[in-house]
């Protein structure tokens, strides 16, 4: 029993050790502590090292592992906007060509394909196989290469070979979207539009000082080759720039561009010979012109201006300075003394102060005693008595002279700045010039005698327009402006330019007696040649002598209105130097803004009338 009972309790005690859990050892508990700190802290060590790696060597390795992909970032241009005639003739439009994109690496997988590839390229594109096999050859693992001679290519060409492409099953090649500016009547308005340098900005003209309208905004693909080949991408769209509409009626401007030409080539012939044409009663600028032009689809060519002998003879420095002169606007950029043709605002201004009236007269014998100076009328003979509707239509300096020192300086000089000389238009062109008048302090005796009758002081003429303008419309001062509105990339118009009347520089009444004498002077006075026939035309004849006096050199002009009763049309007109010996006739000018208005005039909306033919054959 006592066998049994032991054998049982150690049975027991043997279940009672199997059922019971291990218990470590304070030892084990030290160890497997010591085993976790080590690994704790070696993998800490791995982090700081991963830490340092990234902060000191992480771009490093971010662009070898990048380096192992194909990433591109295709610039996606913008089609700038274009530039329009007020009729939407279009003036200035860009064209869209293509960029051909080589892809060397994918051209190297398949021999074969990679030839018949290349001889596809060179066959439709007319360039050597061996050109796109070098650029292959340089560059095989590039997915993204251009051929100097494969760009800009024809949406034609390309579309035809885009199907081959499809066709023939072709690989490696792809085209990128460009824009080429162009300009489809070439030379015509080309100093009102300028053109596009080599970075794509506007250069001159419209194209410069619109340039932030027209431009758009350039788009961006992002992507990248994945081990297939394919291409993952991100597409920004460009966004189109705005098109500008301009006052400018290219019909006219042409009909000036052709007779300037002929006007130099045969005709008398001049230095300068330039034409502006307004819409008096908003501002409008409906045409400028001068012999200074050029093919706007190569600026960079002197032929138009110079033979081949001078442009092969001059050096660098002065094709420069020729290409600076051909391609500016003398219409906004150059001053002159306007001689006679500034009468009008010196009678305006005296009519305005009562200091002389319809009724007023006016002696001359030719001469008069300035100080110490002896000036000289027109007339050395003297026009005798005169009243100011004659003084104006016989252009007698004496009479003018008599208004001005009437006016004195004070008033004098107010009168210039209300008129806009001596300042900025802000017209809405580049390269725009103030011209130079007389001071208050410098109107002494001399200088407001000469200043009365348009001689010692400069002027634009976009200044003599707006400011003829204002004689002739009751008074409004328009600020002159060459664009219309401006349209969206869909053809909707986003803004419109309407007239702003920038002051009030005379009074109705004083406006009605200036039409009155400007047509007598146009009918019966020294502007006679001027007439169109048909119409009612008023206007000034002017002839400044330039300095030095003793070289004999004058600038003769005419400005003028359509009809002369309510003017509707506005021009102006300046020959510097004609090409004769005897220059100070300003019949130069008369008779050839008649010829020009002749033409113009009905693509104006003005048409001869009836009643005023009969006038002009009682007249004959």
């Amino acid at each position: 029993m006592a066998t049994q009972y032991n054998q049982g309790r150690y049975s027991y005690r043997r279940r009672r050790r199997r059922g019971k859990p291990k218990r470590f050892s304070r030892k084990m508990c030290i160890t497997v502590f010591l085993v976790f700190c080590v690994c704790l802290f070696t993998f800490g060590v791995l982090l700081f090292k991963i830490y340092r790696i990234n902060s000191k060597d992480g771009d490093r390795y971010r662009k070898e592992a990048l380096s192992q992909q194909s990433y591109t970032n295709t610039v996606l241009n913008y089609q700038r906007g274009d530039v329009k005639d007020r009729n939407n003739t279009t003036l200035a439009v860009s064209v869209r060509k293509y960029d051909l994109v080589l892809e060397p690496r994918t051209l190297g997988k398949d021999e074969k394909k990679k030839q018949a590839t290349v001889d596809a390229i060179a066959k439709t594109f007319g360039v050597a196989s061996s050109v796109v096999e070098e650029v292959i050859q340089k560059k095989p693992n590039s997915m993204y290469e251009h051929i100097d001679g494969l760009k800009e290519l024809p949406a034609k060409k390309v579309d035809k070979f885009k199907k081959q492409i499809k066709k023939e099953r072709l690989e490696g090649v792809w085209f990128e979207e460009v824009y080429k500016r162009n300009y489809p009547l070439k030379t015509v308005g080309a100093s009102i539009i300028g053109f596009m340098n080599s970075n794509n900005q506007g250069t001159y003209g419209v194209e410069e000082q619109y340039n932030s309208v027209l431009n758009g905004t350039t788009g961006r693909e992002y992507g990248y080759f994945d081990s297939n080949m394919n291409l993952q991408r991100t597409i920004k769209e460009a966004k189109d720039g705005n098109s500008v509409v301009l006052t400018i009626d290219a019909n006219v401007q042409k009909i000036i561009e052709d007779e300037i030409a002929d006007f130099q080539k045969n005709g008398t012939g001049a230095k300068t010979i330039a034409m502006m044409v307004m819409n008096p009663k908003n501002g409008e600028i409906l045409a400028m012109a001068s012999n200074s032009t050029f093919d706007l689809n190569d600026p960079q060519n002197l032929a138009s201006m110079y033979s081949e002998q001078k442009i092969a003879a001059m050096t660098d420095k002065e094709k420069n300075e020729n290409l600076l002169s051909m391609w500016s606007n003398f219409c906004v950029g150059s001053a002159y003394e306007p001689g006679s043709t500034f009468k009008p605002f010196t009678i305006a201004a005296a009519l305005d102060e009562n200091i002389i009236s319809g009724k007023s007269t006016f002696q001359c014998n030719g001469v008069k005693k300035v100080a110490d100076r002896e000036i000289h009328c027109s007339n050395r003979n003297g026009h005798g008595m005169l009243d100011l509707r004659h003084a104006l239509m016989e252009s007698c300096n004496a009479a003018l002279m008599d208004i001005g020192l009437g006016l004195g300086r004070n008033k004098f000089s107010k009168y210039n700045k209300l008129y806009g000389f001596g300042q900025r238009t802000g017209v809405d062109l580049p390269g725009e010039t103030s011209g130079l008048i007389h001071t208050k302090e410098e109107l002494n005796p001399v200088e407001l005698a000469t200043s009365s009758f348009g001689q010692t002081q400069t002027v634009t003429m976009v200044q003599m327009l707006s400011g003829f303008s204002s004689l002739i419309n009751g008074g409004n001062y328009y600020q002159p402006h060459l664009v219309k509105e401006i349209q969206n990339s869909n053809g909707d118009v986003v803004k419109t330019i309407d007239p702003v009347v920038v002051k009030r520089t005379t009074s109705e009444d004083t406006s009605s007696k200036l039409r009155s004498y400007l047509k007598s002077t146009v009918e019966e006075g020294t502007a006679a040649p001027a007439q169109v026939k048909g119409y009612s035309i008023g206007g000034k004849t002017g002839t400044a002598e330039k300095r030095p006096v003793s070289a004999k050199k004058y600038l003769v002009s005419f400005i003028g209105c359509e009809p002369a009763e309510d003017p509707e049309v506005a021009y102006y007109v300046i020959i510097d130097e004609p090409h004769v010996k005897d220059q100070a006739h300003s019949t130069y000018a008369t008779e050839f803004s008649s010829k020009v208005m002749k033409r113009v005039l009905p693509f104006l909306g003005q048409y001869a009338s009836s009643s005023q033919t009969k006038q002009d054959a009682k007249q004959e």
